[in-house]
């Protein structure tokens, strides 16, 4: 571990936050191309791939002396990794806009302005509106540039957004550290005494020269993989340049014509079954981790879909309503999430109890059982986490529900980290929130509609893309970092200040490119969504409690007299339980029994959009290692690896290229590029 590697580090965290956001609102349409579309950025990765060529094995072919090492390019990798989750949905995305687009939506949402639904919360949540004469939310709106030019840093009010920032961004902060230090204390457990596959960061490691320099990038199955994807996906690439000329090749099955036949899995909203996807690097990632788990995650949508369209058969419907709220689905996903938190915290339970003692000063705990990283992680973890619990307190919540907001938050990360550690599976997206949860579990009347607010808000700040937050990169950056041979316990530190870093890059970018261009056309329509959600899912309990006459009650409860006014939905609470304890029963089948072919991490999944997104390829990779174990047995495995870590690099060199070509093409003309994903 070399300063040089440090210094690259800290530069590529500080260009990630700083260009992201100029990236994918700016550059490109927003929701249309991505920096940062999932848990394995192909930026990331395809860049990795190319530092190997340019600044390892070519270097070493040449005789140069000052050829890096693979523990430099992989610290520099970890530290450009984890602050891939800072400035998209992780932590900065959707901030300012929570911040100040509700004094907009005041104006122009029916009922807002006669309930004075912003008087829910404290005015030092949201930024001051009235700042500059009123220039602080109108230049938010439309914009203060004038065609191609920029405004400069001073034309931003900054000063109107002092006031919240004080409160959100130590919140923020608060649980990204807790949270990046309980990654550091899964390390350990997860890698050397469960031995978990980590897929993605295990592709990573595949293409790092081993101990006697031999790299893959000399292996012919490799390169064959790698041409081919990359060729498939930029013949696809050029067809959106030149329609009219290039034939696209179809990755894309279209097996929609069956689905009259199949009427339960339409009633079940599995359409997305019939038409799947073929991905390459899902294939390939499958070839690193246990053949049950990949046969979980292709049964698991397929399975799904057919229980719930047996329910609708029977008029019980599970899927109406959006999907954060007022969703019997929602709930079934968080009772997997906590059957499977309850399993990981099991499994490793002793180690964390050792580990535990250390951090708070216990002498007779063995040493030779925790590592200083994971002692100082869970110091890390105890004092963010009291941190937030009191930050959120100061937002408005009373001490019971700052601490259920924090216990829903961190299962939810730390069930993502567990499931990508073990999967692979970059794209995870269930959208649990926990202020959706206690309202479901707990009922309206122990609620109240200024709890909800306030909760809704501080979901939107710390957990509103759980599929991208700093943990599950964070668990990735020391896996990567401690299989390429670098010291963890560095790596962990430069991490946490690459982090750090970029937030304070990517949050004043963020702020500065929304008044340059206008929040309503440079900005994701999931950001200007989530602005609603506080006031808009507010103002429906407050209107449903008035018509229940219990509104006054609701209002006055507070502290642990909320649970003597518990109402719970039946519906919602059966599902979670059902849900957890079926998810529990899984994970001690697989325990007991070999031959038990379930993985619990299915229940994480079920039937989203993600499960829905990514099971065929699933199911393709599973196929593949399967044949390739039975009849060519752990020889042939090893031989046959280099194709699969080919069709994953093909791939992210695949979705890399777009992405500079889109940046070349902007700064040249001005326009945007046709956007090309290659892992959606």
């Amino acid at each position: 571990m070399t300063w040089r590697a440090i210094i690259l580090g800290l530069l590529c965290a500080a260009g990630i936050g700083g260009f992201c956001y100029f990236h994918d609102c700016v550059i490109n349409a927003p929701d249309s191309t991505r920096l940062v579309p999932n848990l394995m950025p192909c930026f990331i990765y395809g860049a990795l791939l190319i530092g190997i060529l340019v600044l390892i094995v070519w270097p070493r072919r040449r005789g140069w002396k000052w050829t890096f090492t693979k523990a430099e390019l992989a610290l520099i990798t970890a530290m450009a990794l984890v602050t891939c989750s800072v400035p998209f949905y992780g932590l900065v995305n959707c901030w300012p806009s929570a911040l100040m687009l509700p004094h907009y939506l005041l104006r122009t949402t029916p009922g807002w302005s006669q309930e004075h639904v912003l008087d829910l919360v404290s005015p030092r949540l949201l930024a001051n509106p009235e700042c500059r004469n009123g220039d602080a939310l109108t230049g938010y709106v439309t914009g203060m540039a004038t065609g191609t030019g920029h405004i400069a840093l001073s034309d931003v009010p900054w000063e109107a957004w002092t006031r919240p920032l004080l409160i959100w961004v130590p919140l923020a902060l608060a649980i990204t550290l807790a949270t990046l230090g309980l990654a550091a204390v899964f390390h350990r457990q997860w890698m050397h005494h469960e031995q978990l596959p980590y897929p993605i960061t295990s592709f990573a490691g595949s293409l790092l020269p081993d101990a006697d320099g031999k790299s893959i990038f000399t292996n012919r199955w490799f390169l064959a993989a790698a041409g081919a994807v990359t060729i498939i996906h930029m013949v696809n690439y050029l067809c959106l340049w030149w329609p009219q000329t290039m034939i696209p090749i179809r990755l894309r099955l279209d097996f929609s014509p069956l689905a009259a036949k199949f009427p339960l899995f339409i009633a079940g909203d599995g359409w997305s079954l019939f038409t799947p996807k073929i991905m390459f690097s899902v294939i390939g990632i499958t070839y690193f981790f246990a053949s049950d788990v990949a046969l979980s995650l292709t049964l698991a949508p397929i399975v799904m879909c057919l229980v719930i369209g047996l329910l609708s058969d029977y008029g019980i419907s599970v899927t109406k309503g959006f999907s954060m709220y007022n969703n019997t689905t929602v709930f079934m996903y968080t009772g997997g999430y906590f059957g499977v938190l309850l399993a990981v915290l099991y499994t490793g339970r002793h180690y964390y109890r050792n580990v535990l003692a250390a951090s708070v000063g216990v002498r007779n705990v063995d040493k030779d059982a925790t590592e200083p990283q994971a002692v100082w992680g869970m110091r890390l973890f105890l004092v963010g986490t009291t941190v937030f619990v009191i930050l959120l307190m100061v937002a408005g919540l009373d001490w019971p529900m700052a601490l259920i907001f924090t216990g829903i938050a961190l299962m939810v990360l730390i069930v993502v980290s567990r499931t990508v550690a073990e999967t692979g599976a970059f794209y995870i997206g269930t959208w649990i929130l926990p202020c959706a949860m206690v309202w479901g579990l707990m009922g309206g009347r122990a609620v109240g509609p200024e709890t909800l607010a306030v909760m809704v808000m501080a979901s939107v700040v710390v957990l509103i893309g759980p599929g991208w937050s700093p943990m599950p990169f964070m668990v990735q950056s020391l896996h990567l970092a401690d299989i390429a041979g670098a010291k963890v316990s560095k790596a962990t530190v430069w991490c946490i200040v690459a982090v750090v870093l970029a937030l304070a890059v990517a949050l004043p970018a963020t702020i500065y490119w929304q008044y340059d261009r206008g929040v309503m056309t440079a900005s994701s329509g999931w950001a200007r969504y989530s602005a609603r959600l506080p006031f808009d899912k507010a103002l429906e309990m407050k209107r449903t409690l008035e018509a229940q006459g219990v509104l006054a009650e609701a209002e006055q409860v507070r502290g642990l007299a909320r649970f003597a006014h518990l109402t719970p939905k039946p519906a919602y609470l059966g599902a979670f339980l059902i849900m957890a304890a079926l998810t529990l029963a899984c994970a001690f089948c697989r325990l007991r029994f070999p031959w038990w072919p379930i993985h619990p991490i299915a229940f994480v999944f079920l039937n989203s959009h993600q499960a829905q997104m990514l099971y065929f390829s699933f199911f393709l990779g599973w196929m593949i290692k399967s044949a390739v174990t039975r009849y060519g047995g752990s020889r042939m495995y090893q031989q046959f690896k280099p194709v699969m870590v080919g069709l994953v690099a093909g791939e992210v060199l695949a979705g890399l290229i777009p992405l500079i070509v889109g940046l070349i093409y902007y700064l040249i003309t001005g326009l945007r590029a046709p956007g090309y994903f290659t892992m959606t």
